[in-house]
């Protein structure tokens, strides 16, 4: 029996319902591990045994990145309260910056979960790609970045780069989120401004170059019980995450073609057992090539979607994924009743921010009834360097797919 839960940080929980965190409550005990300066909900204040505050690197990832010392005295309390029966104790997290740690507090303690290694395949794209990639699923090529060329002989390091890869080249973080420290390269003067940004970053990530892929983008966002998906809800998307870190809003909407769900909907059950994930959530980004038709692996985070998408998923689905993830983990017989219902008459958008001082908050320019969730008011001063940065929430609501459909394009 699970007698204790230690959430590792409070992002992505703060979804769950008030039901599901009590439901936990009743049965076991729960411990929170927040950085000092993180602001918790109410929902969280109410629900959890205890909040422990521990220091964090605030240079290692786009989030405060919590101690690992302080965090393992935590568990080794939490472990010590129950005589050492590692089988009553769990660690969740469902946050991207945080499940490496998560893993290896499990293999240090000797406690049930993802291990490292399941974990290093959906963190590191590179990792992620040669999984994939051996199991015959189609990738983009690829190559990780080498720092000493890109800083010693830029211009040599670029004309290889095009050559094997072509225009433009995708610069990215191997294990960062949120599309931040992304750069889309289409000549040499791109090339050299996304240089000196990498010379100049604070944050202490490895990069990959990859081919650019022409093609619209989707996202399969699936729960997994022993193996089996429970759930896939198949969403495409307005924009990728990079475009709205540019500017544009990053909608979602259900995919209504039959042929192409199900296309990527065994695409995304390939990619799964490819990398031999057996319990959990994943958030799989997929693309379809524009000239071939078929799907092509962008990558896959073993989580819940960020954003919009658990949020999201409750309204079209009737599906809390941090509700059932934290059923799974704690054995509940409350994930029975996780019974997902996809009504596909929403869309949602993470609305945009640009550089600058906030004038005015416009409507959108639509026929569906909506609702906005503002996160900027007139005045603020803001930027926009990842999907954490975002000016507010829409969404739509609208049973004529058609207008739906309409809407959506207009976004």
């Amino acid at each position: 029996m699970i007698k204790t839960i230690v959430f590792l940080t409070p992002h992505y929980l703060n979804f769950a319902s008030e039901k599901a965190l009590q439901t936990l409550g009743r049965d076991c005990r729960t411990v929170l591990i927040a950085y000092h300066a993180d602001v918790l909900p109410p929902v969280l204040e109410r629900n959890v045994s205890q909040v422990v505050r521990v220091d964090a690197d605030l240079q290692r990832n786009i989030r405060p990145l919590l101690d690992h010392d302080q965090c393992r005295d935590v568990i080794s309390d939490e472990l010590r309260a129950v005589q050492g029966n590692t089988s009553s104790l769990r660690i969740f997290c469902q946050e991207e910056c945080h499940v490496e740690l998560a893993a290896q507090l499990r293999e240090e303690f000797g406690l049930e979960g993802d291990t490292q290694a399941i974990v290093a395949n959906f963190r590191d794209k590179v990792l992620m790609k040669h999984a994939v990639s051996q199991k015959g699923i189609r990738i983009p090529e690829f190559v990780p970045l080498d720092h000493v060329r890109l800083s010693a002989e830029p211009q040599a390091y670029y004309a290889e780069l095009t050559t094997r890869l072509g225009l433009p080249l995708v610069l990215k973080p191997v294990n960062a989120a949120g599309s931040f420290e992304v750069s889309i390269i289409r000549n040499e003067a791109e090339f050299n401004k996304a240089r000196e940004q990498v010379l100049a970053s604070p944050y202490h990530f490895d990069y990959e170059v990859d081919e650019f892929i022409d093609g619209d983008m989707f996202q399969c966002d699936s729960f997994v019980v022993d193996g089996q998906i429970r759930y896939c809800g198949v969403l495409e998307l307005g924009c990728t995450n990079f475009d709205f870190v540019q500017g544009k809003p990053l909608s979602v909407i259900p995919v209504a073609d039959p042929a192409l769900r199900a296309t990527l909907e065994a695409f995304n059950r390939d990619v799964i057992a490819a990398l031999n994930f057996r319990n959990g959530s994943t958030h799989h980004e997929v693309f379809v090539d524009r000239k071939r038709g078929y799907p092509v692996f962008l990558e896959i985070a073993a989580r819940v979607p960020g954003g919009i998408g658990v949020p999201y998923h409750e309204k079209n689905s009737d599906i809390n994924l941090i509700d059932a993830n934290l059923y799974l983990v704690a054995g509940a017989a409350a994930l029975d009743d996780i019974k997902p219902n996809e009504k596909n008459n929403v869309v949602s958008a993470l609305l945009p921010l640009r550089k600058g001082r906030i004038s005015q908050l416009n409507e959108p320019p639509i026929s569906s009834a909506y609702d906005i969730d503002w996160r900027v008011a007139p005045g603020m001063v803001v930027d926009s360097r990842s999907l954490a940065d975002t000016a507010g929430i829409l969404t739509l609501y609208n049973a004529d797919p058609q207008v739906l459909r309409a809407d959506f394009e207009a976004l």
